[in-house]
């Protein structure tokens, strides 16, 4: 079966967990894959998370599929969350990354606690 088909009755596979942690950075955690049928989830999901915190972290490590759709939410996301970082294990979804050049724009970490240390360095002045 190919990415975006699904069987009758069959769940989108996609799942989306957010956490807050006590120093205030969001972490989204998606699991599947990030295509058609999934995006607008996703997407509803990620820009609640840049719109709640000054930090957000995507682990993207449980992803299977990123599709373009996918790839313009994190777009979206970068530029509207002041601290963004996704992290990226897999290597489908890296080399989706590096051949779209989204993943150059993006601050690209391979575990969260890496995102974390970059985060608490990094600030990145907002578009104007």
């Amino acid at each position: 079966m190919l990415p975006g088909q699904r069987v009758p009755g069959e769940p989108p596979p996609l799942a989306v967990t957010t956490s807050r942690r006590d120093d205030g950075v969001i972490v989204l955690t998606a699991v599947g894959e990030i295509d058609a049928a999934t995006i607008g989830r996703f997407r509803t999901e990620l820009t609640g998370a840049c719109g709640a915190g000054k930090q957000v972290i995507l682990d993207l490590s449980g992803v299977g599929f990123l599709s373009c759709a996918g790839l313009h939410a994190l777009e979206e996301a970068n530029a509207a969350a002041p601290r963004f970082s996704v992290i990226v294990k897999t290597a489908l979804v890296s080399r989706i990354l590096d051949v779209s050049g989204v993943g150059a724009g993006l601050d690209v970490r391979r575990e969260v606690e890496d995102a974390l240390g970059a985060v608490s360095r990094r600030v990145r002045p907002r578009p104007r």
